[in-house]
């Protein structure tokens, strides 16, 4: 079973920032979010601040994959599985997770070298969710969704999500790509009562 109950949060950084506003509000209909970092752009579906951050930078990529365990309890367990498979963890400072609005984050990465972070506490924000078109999201308790996330050593990393992390399999599909790509297989893991996380 898993201590992570849902996908939290996902930081990027972006090269164009009018186009992921753009694509943010025209396109997918989040609401304004707010957070710190006045460069930064935060993307709002819900009660929580921002689900999604995109701040400026040199290349397009995946900063922070963010996951959420109920309460401090739960992140002493991860932590102790982490420490189990030989992972290393940074606790970061009580300013570090302000800026996540959360009350206690810890930072680490997977196999493929992903940066992820395991929070409890979000800081919530009751104000009305004004999106563009009257956009609704579903989030609740089973978060933002999912992501995809690369890697070349598939085996390792199913093996760290669901032995250390505790996800679920729950299937796979093979992508049609060109004979030359070799063949491309997508994993299913899941956390909570979507299929995917």
């Amino acid at each position: 079973m898993s201590l992570i109950k849902s996908l939290g949060y996902v930081t990027v950084q972006a090269t164009d920032l009018p186009r992921w506003r753009q694509f943010a509000f025209d396109v997918l209909g989040f609401a304004t979010g707010h957070g710190p970092d006045p460069e930064s752009l935060y993307l709002r579906m819900d009660e929580r601040a921002a689900r999604i951050i995109v701040s400026p930078g040199d290349t397009d990529k995946i900063v922070t994959v963010g996951w959420e365990v109920r309460d401090g309890r739960d992140l002493d367990a991860v932590k102790r599985r982490l420490e189990a498979a030989g992972t290393p963890y940074k606790e970061l400072s009580l300013a570090e997770a302000d800026l996540r609005r959360v009350e206690e984050v810890i930072a680490f990465e997977d196999p493929a070298g992903t940066a992820l972070e395991v929070f409890h506490g979000p800081v919530l924000d009751h104000s009305p969710v004004v999106a563009p078109f009257g956009a609704r999201f579903v989030t609740g308790d089973q978060g933002l969704g999912h992501v995809v996330l690369p890697a070349l050593d598939v085996p390792s990393m199913v093996d760290f999500y669901t032995d250390v992390l505790g996800f679920v399999a729950r299937g796979a599909f093979r992508v049609p790509v060109p004979p030359e790509f070799g063949p491309v297989r997508v994993r299913f893991l899941g956390v909570n009562q979507r299929h995917h996380s």
